[in-house]
């Protein structure tokens, strides 16, 4: 190539990495003899969007690349007659009741044309792979960028960006090599991705990447599927580089370790300082002994590892799987119960975790026998018998849960179909499971578990409230035990259904009991022998989260979490920085702080990941608190986790945990006392009439479908679902409150916009109320203070008040958000001025007056 040439076109002239990297959709310019690719001025700079890193975080390779929706059209954006079949494009549009429209059109201009319109294609930028996270940081045009306004009011996370995934959170990947020419990357991954070039990279292997890679397919375990296409590079130009074999090479390296202080965890050493208070960490003695008092069950003991000699020696704390703190009968003393769980999986003898009623029927958690110690079930019979002794009408009901509930290896199976009719990777083979979706879902199996576990979970607090102890038995009593003993608490407990008792729940029966977090989330990829690494996975949490998304739809007004909340929890499983959902027992918590130097830092101070914006939508403004609930009037709030109140801990409380090192371990914190329960009341503090009943069949279960369909922009209906509901009830209840705090304080100037509203008059101005407040005077018989006319303002047709749009006089209504808001994809001009200031701005009255019960005026 002559590099003096008058003639050459500028952009030949460059000598950028990125001038081999195609634009965004119509911005391109090709030659007709070469695949080099002309970028438009505003996209020359693509090495200088580099992603935002945290400390320790370090950028391990990076790329410019395409990012393209999952489900959206992928043709070439030129008029090339390079492309495959016979130049059709499938164009996907949105409707109102969800559902996908396709188009199959033999001309393919008039196709393209309409897809441009309704879709962009994709989005150009530069993608990046650190030790923490994958990350694509969009180039766009300075014409193209959207107002801030739109996007503030969607979730934030202080740790990722909208377009970024811990590399936690990667599940499968599967790389396009490449197969013919094509005219541009969008063209060149669509053909490689019919064919049978698709290739997926697993865990724990050596791979050899042959050839050159078009596209990266990447699912995530939060049923987000991410598509990346790279430009096919000339030789005789670059020398060949392979941008999509470099960012597949470093996900196989970084997404998949072999140890788990290979985890950015590690790496991340930023100190944290609590201020977490409200929830019980049950990482104390004392911990279990306030719901010991809480639950009047009196015929129970806490037992300390620390305190016991024989778990404290080397040579026989090996033989020993047990937690650090655990409640046995106080009929068996420690060495007999020590001597008895040795016949039980992973140790795991009779564990208390919770008494009903006022003869504190107790729920107890039990695994199987070992496999050489079946055939005899002395060892079994004992524990039973121990168990019914603490029984005050010395009744017990056995609920054989592996007989009756799936294996994890079912639940694994379950959620991979679930995940697979959740993210189409082509229009095409969307429309063909839209056409037999109800019947592909039932064959997913999913709703099934979720019926199963709900239905157990009923069976199970139906015997408590029959005053009749409960025993769960599973394999290794740290799985669906959970799941059942959960729910039967939230059945029948009102304070595990707040905030704040949610989270002590999950912290009691998941992490202090200890769930295998790290096999079942798949944190770390061991292969043992014939296994696969991924064999132990399951998320059997987030089959939990399901059943209580499941009664939060069935009981609105008894939870104080909202779904967001439980979305915002399954995603916060895969954010390596917090510990809580990182590992399998506190054994090997213990030893990443000692040997590692691990910065522990529970998920449950969310003000570490998000603004108090997000955090206000974690609550629920259906929920009504009843009076006599465990937070006594002068400490009443609504939760920590929707900030802005303190609390005082106390033991009637749950036992709050307060800001220091011992809240942020979930170790024990110094104490100058140990609490006894036996010097306490033993009668129940719960409330017997708070109970609930759900209807488990399949017929009553709906799909979560803002943490399975969010990710998929084709099913997002603006201006509907419950979000639209929920907001407008939250601007309802601002109202109240304004209104509230007028009749307090007997001034109003303060009230609402909806006020005058409805009374078709216009607010008056602050000159006109000092003027009311003057002594009144009279000019030739006439009154010169005004009343105010009704006009142009507030009340009249086309404006906005509160965030509500009058629409040619008729009834207010909602702006336009997504439908999976605040998770959904933001638009430009979606939300007023007026809705973001009043829920970003006047977040405190809402969160005083979540419940309209709350005001004892209203009651």
């Amino acid at each position: 190539m002559a590099t003096g040439s008058n003639d050459m076109p500028d952009h030949r002239k460059r000598n950028t990495f990125t001038s081999y990297v195609a634009p965004m959709a119509g911005d391109v310019r090709a030659t007709a003899d070469t695949n080099e690719w002309c970028l438009p001025s505003d996209l020359r700079d693509v090495h200088l969007a580099k992603p935002r890193l945290l400390a320790g975080e370090q950028i391990v390779a990076s790329a410019p690349a395409y990012m393209y929706s999952p489900i959206a059209p992928m043709e070439g954006s030129s008029g090339s007659g390079n492309s495959s079949g016979s130049g059709t494009v499938t164009g996907i549009g949105n409707s109102n009741n969800g559902q996908s429209n396709n188009s199959n059109n033999s001309n393919g201009s008039n196709s393209m044309g309409r897809s441009r319109s309704s879709h962009k294609e994709a989005t150009f930028g530069l993608l990046s792979v650190t030790n923490f996270k994958l990350a694509f940081v969009p180039l766009h045009g300075r014409a193209t960028l959207s107002a801030p306004l739109a996007s503030d009011l969607y979730q934030e996370n202080a740790y990722l960006g909208r377009n970024e995934v811990t590399l936690n959170n990667i599940d499968q990947i599967y790389t396009i090599a490449e197969q013919g020419r094509a005219a541009s990357a969008l063209q060149a991954a669509r053909m490689a991705s019919t064919s049978s070039r698709r290739k997926k990279l697993e865990p724990a292997k050596q791979h050899n990447i042959n050839g050159r890679i078009v596209a990266l397919h990447i699912i995530c375990k939060n049923f987000r599927l991410l598509k990346f296409a790279f430009q096919q590079q000339d030789s005789k130009l670059s020398g060949a580089s392979d941008y999509g074999k470099l960012i597949a090479s470093a996900l196989a390296r970084f997404a998949y370790p072999m140890r788990h202080d290979l985890s950015f965890a590690y790496a991340y050493r930023e100190p944290y300082y609590s201020t977490l208070v409200g929830v019980s960490m049950y990482g104390s003695k004392n911990d279990w002994a306030r719901e010991l008092i809480r639950c009047g069950a009196s015929e129970w003991q806490v037992i300390s590892a620390s305190a016991v000699p024989q778990l404290q020696n080397r040579l026989q704390a090996g033989k020993y799987q047990l937690p650090p703190h655990f409640v046995i009968p106080k009929c068996c003393e420690v060495e007999r119960f020590l001597q008895l769980s040795f016949a039980f999986c992973d140790s795991r003898a009779a564990f208390w975790v919770y008494s009903y009623g006022s003869s504190a029927a107790s729920l107890v958690r039990l695994a199987e026998l070992q496999p050489a110690s079946q055939q005899d079930t002395k060892m079994e019979n004992i524990m039973l018998e121990l168990v019914r002794k603490c029984d005050e009408r010395k009744q017990l009901k056995l609920i054989q849960l592996t007989d009756q509930l799936p294996s994890i290896q079912d639940v694994q199976r379950a959620y991979q179909k679930l995940r697979r009719l959740c993210t189409p990777e082509t229009p095409e083979k969307f429309m063909l499971q839209d056409d037999k979706y109800l019947g592909l879902l039932e064959k997913t199996n999913w709703l099934l578990y979720v019926s199963l576990c709900l239905r157990h979970a009923s069976e199970a607090a139906a015997t408590l409230r029959a005053s009749i102890t409960c025993v769960l038995q599973e394999s290794n009593g740290r799985d669906l035990c959970c799941v059942i003993s959960s729910l039967t608490q939230l059945l029948l407990d009102p304070h595990f259904r707040t905030i704040d008792g949610f989270q002590s729940l999950v912290q009691k029966e998941w992490v202090a009991l200890e769930h295998p977090f790290q096999r079942r989330l798949g944190h770390v990829y061991v292969s043992t022998g014939e296994q696969a690494p991924d064999s132990e996975q399951s998320p059997v949490f987030l089959l939990y989260l399901d059943c209580v998304w499941q009664l939060l739809q069935q009981f609105p007004d008894e939870f104080e979490f909202s779904q967001t909340y439980l979305t915002t929890l399954w995603d916060a499983c895969f954010m390596p920085i917090f510990d809580t959902f990182q590992f399998d027992s506190q054994a090997q918590r213990t030893r990443a702080v000692n040997e590692g130097r691990l910065v522990l830092r529970p998920v449950w101070d969310w003000g570490e990941q998000f603004s108090d914006k997000d955090k206000m939508f974690f609550s629920n403004p259906l929920y009504q608190r009843q009076r006599g609930d465990l937070v006594a009037t002068q400490n009443h709030r609504r939760s920590l986790a929707v900030g802005g109140h303190k609390l005082l801990a106390s033991a009637a409380g749950g036992g709050g945990v307060g800001p220091g090192a011992g809240a942020a371990t979930g170790t024990a914190s110094p104490s100058r006392y140990t609490i006894n329960p036996q010097l306490f009341a033993t009668q129940s503090s719960v409330p017997q009439d708070r109970y609930l009943q759900p209807a488990h069949r399949i017929l009553d279960l709906s799909v979560w479908d803002q943490c399975y369909y969010r990710w998929l922009p084709v099913l997002d209906i603006r201006g509907g679902g419950q979000p639209q509901v929920d907001l407008f009830h939250r601007l309802l209840l601002s109202n109240i409150a304004k209104v509230q705090r007028c009749l307090e304080l007997q001034n109003f100037e303060e009230l609402p916009d909806a006020y005058y509203d409805a009374l078709g008059e216009q607010r008056p101005s602050q000159q006109q109320q000092q003027q009311q407040e003057e002594p009144v005077e009279y000019v030739d018989g006439v009154e010169r203070r005004r009343k105010s006319m009704p006009g142009t303002g507030a009340g009249t047709p086309g404006s906005s008040a509160n965030g509500l749009n009058v629409v040619n006089g008729g009834p207010l209504q909602l702006s336009t958000l997504s439908s999976f808001f605040p998770f959904g994809n933001p638009i430009a001009g979606d939300a007023p001025h007026e809705l973001y200031d009043i829920l970003s701005n006047s977040s405190e009255l809402l969160l005083d007056t979540s419940s309209i019960l709350d005001k004892s005026s209203i009651v």
